[in-house]
C-alpha cells in the first residue's frame, strides 16, 4: 500500500525577497503509484508548523489530518506546499501595504512576497512534481497573520488562487501597550472567482477578536458570496489562538475546498446572553454542527424571537431590541433539531468592561520581571503585580502566566498545565497565584 511523503527543500533562495526558508512539500498516498496523475495543490504559510512540530511545541499535523480524510475518501488527494516563514521578518512579508501602512511599526512586503509565491515557488513546484495548475485547482491556507496574507493574495490574485482558507485571520494590529486595535486589511469592492473558508475561536483574547472575523465574513456575504457554496464561516467558542486549536478544526476548510462536509447531525444557537437598546450590538450564531467538532455558521438559518415583538434579528445574526427585558431566540432546522438562546434586553450596553488582575508570583522571581495574565501587568508590590484594563465586552481570553524572559506558570510537579480562562461578560475582579516558574519558551 503507498504512503504519503514530505520532502523538505532546505534553504530555497528565493531573488525577489533575497531570503531562504524550507519549503515542505507533501506528497499523497498514490502520488508515487500513479505516475501519470496530476493533483491539486494546496499553499500554507507559516510552514514549519504544518506537518513538525514549531517553536512552541506544536503543529497543525496537516498530514495525518490529509491521511485520514482521504482513507475515509472525503476529500480528494492534494500535493501541500508548506512555505517556511521568514521568522523575525514574518510581519513584513504577511502584510500588504494600504492606507495604513504609515502608521505600523514595520514596513509592509506583503507584495513582494506574493510575487515570491506567484513567479518563483509556484513555477518551481509546478516543473517539479505533478500538479494541476489551474486556479480552480490551487488553494492557499494561513492561520493568524498568514490568514491576514491568504485574504490580500486570494483577492489579488484569483487567477492564480481560487481556494482560499483563514483560520483566525489577524486583521486588526493589535497594540499591547494601549489595548487597540486599527484594521490592516484592504477592501476589496467586487467579488472574486474564489473559494473561501474564514474562522474564529471565542478565546483568542486580544490577538483575534471574534467581532473583527465576523464583521470581515458579512462584509464578505455583501459583496456576494453564497453561504455554504462559496463562503463557510466556522466559529468555535472555545477555541484558543494557537496551532493546536487549528489543528483539531483543519479537516473544516479541507474538506469545504477539497471534499465534502458530509451531511450536519445537530445544531447549537451562541452568543451574548445581554443585548441593548442602544451601545454595543449583539449577535447570535446559529451553528451547524458536524462530525469532528466542526461548527459552521448556518447562512439560512430561520431565528424567531419569544416573545415574538422582543427584538428583530437580521441575516448575520444581529439582535435589533424593540423593547428591554428578558426574551429567548430559538433556531429551529427540522430533523436537526431545535435550540435557545436565553437573552436580556438593557437600555444599553456598554462596548468594553472593567477588568482588574492581580497575580502573586513566588519569591524567586527576577526583580525586573515583565509578567502577562492575558494583559501585561505592573510590579505593584513585593511579590504582586497587577493591571486594571477595559477590553471588549465578550472577549473571551485563554492563557498561561508568563514572564517575558520564558518563565511560564507551573503546577506542583513542574509541569505547563495550568491554563488560566476568562470571559468579559461583565466588570471582573481576577486573582490568581503562581505556584512555581518552569523555563519555557521566551516571547
Amino acid at each position: 500500500m503507498s504512503c504519503a511523503r514530505i520532502i523538505t527543500f532546505q534553504s530555497f533562495y528565493s531573488t525577489v525577497m533575497n531570503n531562504v526558508r524550507d519549503i515542505h512539500i507533501y506528497l499523497p498516498p498514490s502520488y508515487d503509484r500513479d505516475t501519470q496523475t496530476r493533483y491539486p495543490v494546496l499553499y500554507v504559510h507559516d510552514g514549519q508548523n504544518v506537518f513538525h512540530s514549531g517553536f512552541n511545541g506544536q503543529s497543525w499535523r496537516l498530514d495525518h489530518v490529509c491521511n485520514r480524510l482521504i482513507s475515509e475518501g472525503r476529500m480528494e488527494e492534494i500535493i501541500i506546499v508548506a512555505i517556511g516563514n521568514a521568522g523575525l521578518l514574518r510581519n513584513e512579508e504577511y502584510a500588504h501595504g494600504g492606507p495604513f501602512a504609515e502608521r505600523l511599526p514595520y514596513p509592509c512586503r506583503g507584495e513582494a512576497y506574493e510575487r515570491f509565491l506567484i513567479r518563483e515557488l509556484k513555477p518551481f513546484v509546478d516543473r517539479s512534481f505533478r500538479t494541476k495548475r489551474e486556479s480552480r485547482d490551487t488553494g492557499l491556507m494561513g492561520s493568524s497573520r498568514g490568514g491576514l496574507v491568504t485574504y490580500h493574495l486570494g483577492f489579488n490574485r484569483p487567477d492564480v488562487f481560487g481556494k482560499v482558507a483563514m483560520l483566525s485571520p489577524y486583521f486588526y494590529q493589535y497594540h499591547e501597550s494601549s489595548l487597540s486595535h486599527e484594521p490592516i486589511f484592504n477592501q476589496y469592492e467586487e467579488k472574486g472567482p474564489i473559494k473561501l473558508w474564514i474562522d474564529t475561536g471565542g478565546m483568542e483574547g486580544m490577538t483575534v477578536l471574534a467581532d473583527h472575523v465576523r464583521e470581515m465574513a458579512a462584509r464578505l456575504l455583501r459583496l456576494g458570496y453564497r453561504y455554504g457554496e462559496e463562503l463557510a464561516f466556522g466559529y468555535f467558542p472555545e477555541a484558543v489562538h494557537n496551532e493546536e486549536a487549528w489543528a483539531d478544526r483543519v479537516h473544516g476548510p479541507l474538506l469545504f475546498l477539497f471534499g465534502h462536509l458530509g451531511e450536519p447531525d445537530g445544531v447549537e444557537l451562541t452568543g451574548s446572553r445581554v443585548a441593548g437598546m442602544e451601545g454595543k450590538p449583539t449577535y447570535v450564531h446559529p451553528l451547524l454542527r458536524y462530525a469532528g467538532g466542526l461548527t459552521i455558521v448556518d447562512g439560512e438559518a430561520e431565528l424567531v424571537m419569544d416573545p415574538e415583538d422582543s427584538a428583530h434579528i437580521d441575516e448575520h445574526g444581529l439582535i435589533v431590541p424593540r423593547s428591554t427585558g428578558d426574551c429567548c431566540v430559538r433556531y429551529e432546522k427540522g430533523r436537526l433539531g431545535s435550540a435557545l438562546h436565553p437573552l436580556t434586553v438593557l437600555p444599553h450596553l456598554r462596548e468594553k468592561a472593567n477588568v482588574a488582575i492581580r497575580v502573586r508570583v513566588p519569591t524567586d522571581t527576577p526583580e525586573d520581571a515583565r509578567i502577562h495574565a492575558g494583559i501585561p501587568l505592573v510590579k505593584k508590590g513585593v511579590g504582586i503585580y497587577e493591571a486594571e484594563a477595559e477590553l471588549p465586552l465578550n472577549a473571551g481570553f485563554s492563557f498561561h502566566i508568563t514572564e517575558e524572559s520564558g518563565l511560564m506558570e507551573a503546577d506542583h510537579e513542574g509541569k505547563v498545565s495550568v491554563q488560566r480562562h476568562f470571559v468579559v461578560n461583565g466588570d471582573l475582579k481576577l486573582q490568581y497565584e503562581v505556584i512555581q516558574w518552569t523555563r519555557g519558551q521566551a516571547f
